[in-house]
């Protein structure tokens, strides 16, 4: 059986990489962890729903307005400008206690934004938060 090699990839500063043939199962590790008794348990109990549905609105408010290519390189500018609404987000609630911050840092969820470069890896990042959003629905994460 031949082996299937991924097309596209992001690349993080911690040799971990995100790429098409394995999004979701990185999304599945980043979001659960096992507990004592063995069973897979969602790792962020602290972030609500409504949050993170807001960090995913955040990013399908872009994805819309992508259709192709050229519509990538027209909407880079909004891309990047999810950071600093991500990091505003994680800033205000962090003194509240809302696990934002970890989230994202753990997840790469923001520090992702820094290695999109074209359309496809663009639609990668997509999938890989829409993972996330259903891995933590899966493992119990509630409002």
């Amino acid at each position: 059986m031949e082996e299937i090699k991924p097309v596209v990839l992001l690349k993080f500063d911690d040799d971990s990489q995100l790429d098409d043939t394995s999004f979701a199962l990185y999304a599945e590790k980043r979001i659960s962890k096992t507990s004592e008794n063995g069973a897979k348990v969602l790792r962020y109990p602290a972030l609500s729903m409504t949050k993170l549905r807001n960090i995913y609105g955040l990013i399908t408010n872009i994805y819309t307005k992508i259709n192709t290519k050229s519509d990538f390189e027209k909407y880079l500018p909004e891309i990047q400008y999810l950071k600093v609404k991500m990091a505003y987000d994680a800033g205000r609630a962090q003194d509240r206690g809302e696990g934002i911050k970890s989230f994202l840092d753990e997840t790469h969820l923001m520090k992702a934004i820094d290695y999109i470069k074209t359309y496809e890896q663009f639609l990668l990042y997509c999938r890989y938060a829409e993972s996330l959003v259903a891995y933590f629905v899966y493992y119990g994460g509630k409002d």
